[in-house]
């Protein structure tokens, strides 16, 4: 099928290139890529369930790739591509989240034992507020103490080292009145 599709690109030349484009600009999208890969997840699945023949292949695919210790199993724990795959996932399914809130998302789910929905709405809620407080100009004592643990410190309120000048541009107008 792909050959078809590449030997048609080839006789219209500005098609695959433009094909390409949209496909890298969707799969950008975090809310598209998730539901690309749900979807393509349940059609493997209800071909594995409704294909004994495609459930036998896979097994033993995965049985030669295992012996030859390539791919997934020559990973070790805590190598670089397993850490990049892991962020990778962490950025597809949390996208929606900011990365300082993640944790605590991580937190509501475990310790409080709470559905994926009702921990997002907190989570949003919690976004809701600290948007609300930037707009009032002030931070809850939570965010400051947030900052203060990534690396914000205290300064010295600023002050010029130069005077300001003693004249306005007051009357550089004044001519046209």
């Amino acid at each position: 099928m792909s050959q078809l599709l590449r030997r048609r690109d080839r006789a219209r030349p500005g098609k695959g290139g433009k094909g390409r484009a949209t496909i890298k600009r969707l799969y950008q999208d975090p809310v598209f890529r998730s539901r690309q890969q749900r979807a393509c997840k349940a059609g493997v699945q209800a071909s594995i369930a409704n294909n004994p023949a495609e459930r036998e292949r896979r097994r033993l695919s995965g049985q030669a790739l295992a012996a030859t210790g390539l791919g997934h199993a020559a990973q070790t724990p805590g190598s670089e591509p397993r850490i990049r795959a892991g962020k990778a996932h962490t950025e597809t399914v949390l996208g929606w989240c900011p990365p300082h809130l993640r944790d605590e998302y991580r937190k509501i789910l475990g310790r409080q034992g709470m559905r994926k929905e009702d921990a997002r709405r907190k989570i949003e809620e919690m976004m809701a507020a600290e948007v609300a407080s930037r707009r009032n100009g002030r931070m809850s004592f939570e965010e400051q103490l947030r900052r203060v643990h990534a690396g914000a410190t205290v300064v010295r309120k600023f002050e010029p080292r130069r005077p300001d000048h003693d004249f306005t541009l007051g009357g550089v107008a004044t001519g046209m009145i």
